[in-house]
């Protein structure tokens, strides 16, 4: 049993000899890869962002100027119209038989005034002769006013009634889209009801809503960029065409946005985000990095990794932070502009530490934010 126990003594002694004589040579790695950012030129604007609906610049109410019953409905919403696409059409039976009416009225009228007309010729002759006394020319003369203004009446009643036939058709003044149709065919509708709403599209405009302590910095001519949710990574841009004077229903500012170039796929009623460069309350100016570049230190400080152009190695930067934006974390000190800063792999370096940058390190930060972020 002693002897056992001494031979497995000796084979864990052996082992561990063995061991000590093919200890593993230090580990000495390579540059490490990181993710880096330069930093833009120092600003004092930060980016306010506020959702909002496009909006049609001009919504046409379309009516016809006659009452009468729909006959044809052609339009629905949503649909493009162009110059002259008929909306909507009246039954025109009734101002047809009008029509036909007084173009009877008009010809007995003519006839009228013919004759009329005769008479007072061959009575004023046989005046000039001495043939008929004073008081029968002016009778003449007299029958021959009266049905020529008879017949200039029915005539204007004829053109305005002509005029009402072709009301009972409704045509589209200008190109749009139709965002609206409150009526249904076949329905009887009276002179001025709305029978289509047309949104002009080609010049469109956003709608948002701005606190009263923002509102003093917007200035109509002023420039922002409007993302729309359909179309996420294309800013637009734009320029306040209109201020409120008085707060909407939900306590803020309306704000009128004229979009530059529009997109054949945006349509008033879609949503979106219009972002503003304001002033900040101290007009202290400031850089942006992302917010995973700076850590903390023991000592309760917050500091970033700076890369050295030339030697691709790391030097601890102690940074003075702000505020949180959606670009990124304010630093008020601590680095310039230019600098280049990691972003990911900070917790794995070292001061000193040599690095490789990865994918699209050369580009700027402000920029790349903008981008992933309007």
């Amino acid at each position: 049993m002693l002897s056992l126990f001494r031979v497995y003594s000796l084979f864990a002694l052996s082992f561990l000899l063995a061991a000590c004589g093919q200890a593993d040579p230090p580990y000495e790695p390579g540059p490490r890869p990181v993710k880096t950012v330069i930093v833009d030129e120092p600003r004092s604007k930060i980016t306010r962002s506020f959702s909002g609906m496009a909006r049609a610049s001009r919504d046409t109410v379309l009516s016809f100027r006659v009452p009468g019953s729909l006959q044809e409905l052609p339009v629905r919403v949503g649909r493009r119209v162009v110059t002259g696409d008929l909306i909507a059409r009246l039954d025109p039976k009734d101002y047809e038989l009008k029509v036909k009416e007084l173009e009877a009225q008009t010809a007995q009228a003519r006839a009228a005034f013919n004759r009329a007309r005769a008479d007072y010729e061959r009575v004023r002759g046989l005046y000039e002769v001495g043939n008929v006394s004073k008081s029968e020319l002016d009778h003449a003369q007299a029958g021959f006013e009266s049905a020529q203004a008879q017949r200039e009446a029915v005539l204007k009643n004829l053109d305005l009634v002509r005029q009402q036939l072709s009301y009972t058709r409704l045509h589209a003044p200008l190109s749009g889209s139709v965002s609206a149709v409150p009526v249904e065919n076949f329905q009887t509708v009276q002179a001025g009801q709305p029978i289509a709403i047309l949104s002009t599209d080609d010049d469109l405009e956003f709608e948002v809503g701005l606190p009263d302590h923002l509102i003093h910095q917007i200035q109509v001519g002023g420039e922002a960029r409007v993302v729309f949710d359909i179309l996420p990574g294309r800013p637009f841009k734009a320029l306040v065409s209109e201020l409120s004077i008085t707060p909407g229903p939900m306590s803020t500012f309306p704000v009128k946005l004229r979009l530059e170039e529009p997109s054949p796929r945006l349509r008033p009623g879609m949503i979106g985000t219009a972002h503003f460069e304001l002033d900040q309350n101290d007009a202290k100016t400031f850089m942006l990095v992302p917010s995973e570049s700076v850590f903390g230190l023991p000592s309760g400080e917050q500091a970033v990794w700076i890369v050295e152009p030339e030697s691709k190695t790391v030097h601890q930067r102690k940074v003075k932070v702000g505020r949180l934006l959606p670009e990124g974390l304010q630093i008020l000190s601590g680095i310039e502009g230019g600098d280049r800063v990691v972003v990911r792999g900070v917790h794995r370096l070292e001061e000193g530490h040599q690095v490789r940058l990865l994918g699209n390190s050369q580009v700027n930060f402000q920029h790349s934010s903008q981008s992933a972020r309007p």
